[in-house]
């Protein structure tokens, strides 16, 4: 029994130390450097919603982006269209600077947008990178998401719109991950 015991033993630390070694759990970096932002394309006093889903109990569920001047952007999660405002004075309240999946950088060079954030995930957080137009100051389009994970590379066209929604006070872009 002793025998099996450091048998399975061996095995899990044997694969735990090739896992480390092929760098397949560590958490992706950011390509995307952080730039201050001080164009006018989008408006940095609020937060934008949309990619609406649709969850288990029926409801729609909105995705929130709230943008810095300092050039990050956090990624709060996804909440229905009347709670946004109370979900984001909750967030702030919270210890959202603790979690990496929140938060990321973005970049606007003209009417295009990149931003790129890191995604929860079961062994270590991969990075995606979306990209797409602004259509004016308070409306942009997602068209490309490329996710960079231990998998590999995957790129998918998608077509998600997001507009803005006037908000006081957002919550502070101070995080433990992004300096």
């Amino acid at each position: 029994m002793k025998a099996l015991y450091y048998i399975v033993l061996f095995t899990v630390l044997t694969s735990c130390v090739s896992c480390e070694k092929m760098n397949t759990c560590k958490d992706k970096e950011l390509t995307i450097k952080r730039a201050e932002y001080s164009g006018q394309e989008l408006r940095m006093d609020g937060f934008y919603f949309g990619n609406p889903n649709v969850d288990s109990q029926g409801r729609n569920l909105y995705e929130l982006f709230v943008f810095y001047k300092n050039g990050i952007v956090m990624l709060p999660g996804t909440v229905e269209l009347n709670k946004m405002e109370e979900y984001i004075i909750t967030i702030t309240n919270s210890n959202q600077q603790n979690t990496k999946f929140v938060w990321g950088l973005f970049v606007i060079n003209n009417k295009e947008i990149s931003l790129e954030h890191w995604v929860a995930a079961q062994c270590g957080y991969p990075a995606v990178l979306r990209s797409g137009e602004i259509l004016n100051d308070t409306t942009f389009v997602l068209r490309k998401m490329v996710r960079n994970g231990s998998q590999g590379t995957e790129e998918t066209v998608i077509n998600e719109e997001f507009n803005f929604r006037q908000f006081s006070p957002k919550p502070d872009s101070t995080n433990n991950f992004i300096k």
